[in-house]
């Protein structure tokens, strides 16, 4: 069996100034208390700095910065990898902030993303269908659900997903890329071809694209075309996750077995009787 990439994790988009932290603040001198902050500088020290960032809104919410102060908390964390903790903290604190509706949809994403990273599905789906709830015409809401519900297998939602964000935003290649995906999970690989040929004409380079296009090529042997995509694909997408899955493919199309071809040349040289009682290098 060919080996295809994983959905990605959500897309990598910045996370937009409107839909972050508020009052994260700075410190002015030894012991002095937080200045409050525009929601740029916040985001930007939140990313930056998480853990700094973090323990300055701390000190913020100890002087009176209130939901502000605990919203920047949650975002420094979201930073920092604590899925989880941030999620929770989000959850908490989205409901009081009294935010336009685009800014909470915003945030509601977020606490879907910390979720779906710490790997609970179903907490993840709620709070993106809550923030969908609120910008049902949002592509990237919609894409970011179908995503977390690819993670789950949850592949008829995935398609209905990624069907309207298309229908929103006809040009997204990685909502086509992702589609042809699930239509090939779920064996209509023509429609999967069909999508897989508009993404390519508009990013040739695709390499998540050239991938997949690989495996269905292999899935139905045609050899030849696999390969050819699969070389594209090491060749754009260099030593990437991607990358390194079109060059395993490339290996087995060639007989050869990734996991023990290089085992030869990384065994340890024999010890000798002067080296035999060495510790082993760590």
């Amino acid at each position: 069996m060919m080996i295809t990439l994983k959905l990605p994790h959500l897309s990598s988009r910045v996370l937009a100034p409107a839909i972050t932290a508020i009052l994260c603040g700075i410190a002015t001198g030894a012991g002095a208390v937080p200045v409050a902050l525009n929601r740029d500088t916040c985001l930007q020290r939140a990313k930056e700095l998480p853990d700094f960032a973090y323990a300055e809104a701390q000190l913020w919410e100890k002087k009176g910065g209130g939901n502000d102060a605990r919203l920047c908390q949650a975002m420094a964390q979201l930073f920092r990898g604590e899925y989880k903790e941030s999620a929770v903290a989000l959850e908490a604190v989205i409901p009081v902030l009294g935010l336009p509706p685009k800014v909470t949809a915003g945030l509601w994403g977020k606490a879907g993303w910390a979720w779906f990273n710490a790997k609970e599905h179903a907490k993840a789906d709620t709070d993106y269908t809550k923030a969908i709830g609120l910008q049902p015409e949002d592509p990237d809401l919609l894409i970011d659900r179908a995503t977390e519900r690819a993670g789950a297998e949850r592949w008829w939602d995935v398609l209905r997903d990624l069907d309207r964000a298309l229908s929103l935003d006809g040009g997204r290649v990685d909502a086509m890329v992702m589609r042809a995906e699930t239509k090939h999970r779920l064996g209509r690989d023509v429609e999967a071809g069909r999508d897989l040929r508009m993404a390519l004409s508009l990013d040739p380079d695709n390499a998540q694209g050239l991938l997949l296009s690989g495996n269905i090529k292999a899935d139905r042997g045609d050899k030849p075309g696999a390969k050819a995509d699969w070389t594209h694909a090491a060749q754009v997408a260099g030593d990437s996750a991607a990358g390194a899955a079109a060059q395993d493919n490339l290996a087995r199309l060639d007989g050869k077995d990734p996991m023990k071809d290089d085992a030869p040349a990384k065994a340890a040289p024999k010890a000798d009787a002067k080296t035999e009682d060495k510790p082993k290098a760590q």
